[in-house]
């Protein structure tokens, strides 16, 4: 976690730094980098608050804790990365229909050297990580220092050809990867926000898990959801066979509870039913 709060800083000192050269220097190229290293920046701030909410764990009145904070900062990050994404890439339109952009290309070495350098200490301080969030900031660094690189050497091309176009043209080189990246987050959060099954899961499949138990007669009204990237959630309506003892009836929810968190479920939740029993409100899946 402290590799993780250093990466941050130093990828904050990067952005501000970028942002301040491409507005002084005229480099849009500049600050689409700037944005880029600005994406990765909000996800490992994301990571870092949920790592820290997550310990506070819940209240009698935030029954599930803080958990929907990632989603929630993931969503509204995203969305603003996106606007920017657009506006720049409309100035790195309306210079090339234009013209007379002058862009001076010794700075965009400077700073997109400095940028790929730290860009690559903090990928080297998360490399190794178990953790998913830390693998993929690991990731997202290395595709930083790649961007700042690419930065480099279009400022090495502008100062030995005079090509200022060459500024619109790599940021709007970069465009598409900044849409791509920042769709897939503004969506992946709004699926969460949304409580739809996270990726690889259905209420068809869960069902079927609970009813290959022996002794479940019937499986209805699955919810499948998630509170974060990594917690999915389950609750259902089981209905027993017969008249099950007590004892029996802990075998069968244990083995469903260890068939479910076998398939990745974190938190399983289920109403145990008797044969015949009636739901007071229509169950919304199908009976299985």
């Amino acid at each position: 976690m402290r590799k993780m709060a250093l990466s941050v800083l130093l990828n904050v000192l990067i952005v501000l730094f970028e942002i301040v050269a491409g507005v002084l220097f005229g480099s849009l190229a500049l600050l689409s980098d700037a944005i880029h290293n600005l994406q990765d920046v909000l996800a490992l701030i994301v990571s870092l608050v949920a790592f820290y909410l997550m310990e506070k764990g819940p209240t009698p009145t935030s029954t599930y804790g803080y958990r929907r904070a990632e989603s929630l900062g993931a969503f509204i990050g995203s969305l603003m990365l996106l606007l920017s994404v657009l506006y720049v890439s409309y100035e790195a339109i309306l210079a090339l229909l234009i013209g007379h952009r002058e862009v001076v290309g010794l700075p965009m070495i400077v700073v997109g050297g400095v940028a790929a350098l730290i860009n690559g200490i903090s990928a080297y301080l998360l490399h190794g990580g178990h953790d998913l969030n830390v693998r993929s900031a690991y990731l997202h660094l290395l595709g930083d220092t790649a961007f700042s690189v690419a930065v480099v050497i279009g400022g090495v091309v502008m100062l030995m050809t005079g090509w200022s176009a060459l500024d619109s043209i790599l940021t709007l080189m970069f465009a598409p990867i900044l849409i791509k990246d920042g769709l897939s987050l503004l969506i992946g959060s709004a699926r969460i926000l949304m409580e739809f099954a996270p990726r690889g899961y259905d209420s068809r499949s869960i069902a079927g898990i609970i009813s290959s138990t022996g002794g479940v007669k019937e499986v209805h009204d699955v919810h499948i959801w998630a509170l974060s990237s990594s917690e999915p959630y389950v609750s259902a309506h089981v209905v027993l066979e017969g008249k099950p003892s007590a004892d029996e009836m802990g075998r069968i929810l244990k083995e469903v509870e260890e068939k479910l968190r076998s398939v990745g479920i974190k938190h399983v939740t289920l109403q145990v039913e008797p044969e015949g029993f009636l739901c007071e409100t229509p169950c919304s899946q199908d009976r299985k």
